[in-house]
């Protein structure tokens, strides 16, 4: 299992505010992928995505995992290093504005993944293999940090439960932000 990419310098967190960036870094956590797969999936000429990746490719956020020769041309496959961003404490209150800025891409973009994943699986959505659930809750700041805790764990430990004869794969997305006013009433 991939770590995070910890962000530690303001180059790093400049290098993925980019909202294209976080699309590609998203793709390439959940998929290896070539510069024209990457073209054709988000609609993006070969040129800029190169562009995008060597610049990613500088801050170690993704590298290339293997190359194929296809008639003649060698095929560079692409992967991310990590699962995922985490923003280094020490370095929020010097780069407050960016840093919302790219937890703001990265949740947007993890979900429009989540819904083209469930647009895919419709015909798998029963009770017994799915759950949605919004709720709106009160609590403290620390409160929510002591549950996102509790929770990482919880998934951590679904994540090692092995079964020897009813495997199946569960993609699971859990979105939680403060918001300012109440949507439910």
């Amino acid at each position: 299992m991939l770590e995070r990419y910890i962000i530690k310098n303001y180059t790093q967190l400049k290098t993925i505010s980019d909202p294209l960036r976080v699309q590609i870094v998203i793709m390439l956590i959940e998929k290896e992928s070539t510069v024209t797969e990457i073209s054709k999936e988000i609609g993006l000429e070969k040129a800029k995505v190169f562009y995008h990746l060597k610049e990613l490719e500088k801050q170690n956020m993704i590298a290339i995992v293997r190359k194929e020769e296809v008639k003649g041309n060698i095929h560079k496959y692409y992967r991310a290093t990590h699962e995922g961003f985490k923003i280094d404490k020490k370095l929020l209150p010097l780069a407050k504005e960016d840093a919302e800025h790219v937890y703001n891409s990265l949740i947007v973009q993890q979900l429009e993944n989540t819904k083209k994943i469930v647009s895919k699986n419709s015909h798998l959505i029963t009770d017994d293999t799915s759950m949605a659930q919004t709720v709106q809750i009160n609590c403290s700041t620390k409160q929510f940090h002591l549950w996102k805790e509790k929770y990482i764990q919880l998934i951590e430990e679904l994540e090692q439960m092995k079964s020897d004869n009813d495997n199946h794969i569960f993609y699971i997305n859990t979105t939680a932000i403060e918001i300012e006013n109440k949507v439910f009433e």
